[in-house]
């Protein structure tokens, strides 16, 4: 049986201070990481999804989040084969 696994990764966007210019607000996209410095992910779309929301509600500097499938990883368990004698 094939056992499918979806993760998940936050994207935090917030504007690019370096292409800022007048009438021109270009957003610069920042992959959210953990603690030990690796990428932030989540294994249901729901769990991530809400962290998202709440993320989105407590902004206060116009900060956006964004859930992103990081990939699908696939697992095969095959069958032992029993021993005979």
């Amino acid at each position: 049986m094939a056992k499918i696994c979806e993760f998940y990764i936050i994207i935090k966007y917030h504007y690019n201070p370096t292409t800022n210019d007048v009438g021109k607000k270009k957003t610069l996209p920042v992959l959210m990481l953990d603690k030990d410095g690796a990428p932030l992910e989540f294994h249901s779309k729901e769990t991530a999804l809400e962290f998202v929301g709440v993320m989105n509600i407590n902004t206060n500097q116009g900060f956006h989040y964004e859930v992103k499938q990081l990939g699908i990883k696939k697992s095969k368990v095959l069958p032992k084969k029993l021993l005979k004698g």
